[in-house]
């Protein structure tokens, strides 16, 4: 009896060892950082804005540019500069040139090689539509891929 009562602590114990290693292994907070990766690996390129006919070229070194229509990035005319940055799955957009100084701060809502809704945080003065999460009030804000220039 005795014998079985060892045997039976010694696998109890290796049992517990190995669930416990599968739950340490398991948790990890490389996730958001593996999104914020794969976000910004699909947003490099041509997108045309919703609503302003704006065109943002973003480039991988966390630059790019800005044109005002259409039109203007066809020519290559205008561009305005912008500079960007992605860390927990927060997008941040700096405007220059004639936008000196504006700042989008975004959140992907759904992401695709062609589209990418955002949640762009702001004040709502003056929306009609907009909503909240844990990060603040924004409105939705849809780009889409530019295939050809």
């Amino acid at each position: 009896m005795k014998i079985m009562n060892k045997t039976f602590l010694k696998l109890l114990s290796m049992a517990m060892i190995a669930v416990l290693s599968f739950t340490f292994s398991s948790c990890s907070d490389d996730d958001e950082e593996s999104a914020s990766n794969e976000l910004t690996s699909v947003m490099i390129g041509a997108w045309s804005q919703d609503g302003d006919n704006d065109i943002f070229v973003i480039k991988a070194n966390g630059t790019g540019f800005h044109y005002d229509c259409p039109e203007w990035y066809e020519h290559d005319e205008n561009p305005n500069p912008v500079t960007w940055s992605c860390s927990d799955g927060l997008f941040v957009l700096s405007l220059g040139g004639d936008y000196e100084g504006q700042v989008e701060y975004m959140r992907a809502e759904s992401v695709s090689d062609d589209k990418i809704v955002w949640r762009r945080y702001e004040d709502p003065a003056g929306w009609e539509l907009y909503y909240e999460d844990e990060y603040g009030t924004y409105c939705l804000w849809t780009w889409e891929r530019i295939k050809n220039k």
